[in-house]
């Protein structure tokens, strides 16, 4: 008989442990990945590099003129702060996508380089095939943003 009780009390754990580890996990409540100040920093710092990005819609114009003088002047002038907000704005976000926003931004840097580089060769083609890369890579950073701080 107690052999009986002890395979009986043997089989009912081994049913509650199958049992428990069937069941779903008990959910655990996140709290806000930002707070209310680091918001209003990433806000005011997005508003400034979304600024730059509007002023970035410039350079085609530029481009398409052949007015390689001004497209140099363009990104080393108006442009030339793009880096530092963008750097500065990457790293006040979550470290779970810090990573990633630095390595568009950079991305940006760049393909920015790269037209200041064909301005110097004076080949429209290459400035505008990195315009258009420097523009995806700079939708790519902006993604990376919270969506409540609009």
């Amino acid at each position: 008989m107690r052999f009986h009780r002890a395979v009986l009390s043997l089989f009912l754990v081994a049913i509650a442990v199958f049992l428990v580890s069937c069941s779903n996990p008990t959910p655990v409540a996140k709290g806000p990945v930002y707070t209310t100040e680091q918001l209003e920093q990433i806000q005011h710092l997005a508003a400034d590099v979304e600024e730059l990005r509007d002023r970035l819609l410039e350079l085609p114009q530029l481009i398409q003129a052949q007015e390689w003088t001004d497209v140099k002047t363009f990104i080393h002038g108006p442009l030339g702060e793009l880096r530092i907000r963008m750097s500065r704005l990457a790293r006040n976000l979550e470290p779970r996508v810090q990573t990633d926003a630095q390595t568009a931004a950079k991305n940006v840097f760049g393909h920015l380089n790269l037209i200041d580089e064909a301005a110097d060769a004076r080949d429209p083609q290459k400035a505008f095939l990195n315009y258009n890369e420097a523009l995806k890579d700079f939708d790519s950073f902006l993604r990376f943003l919270p969506a409540d701080i609009g």
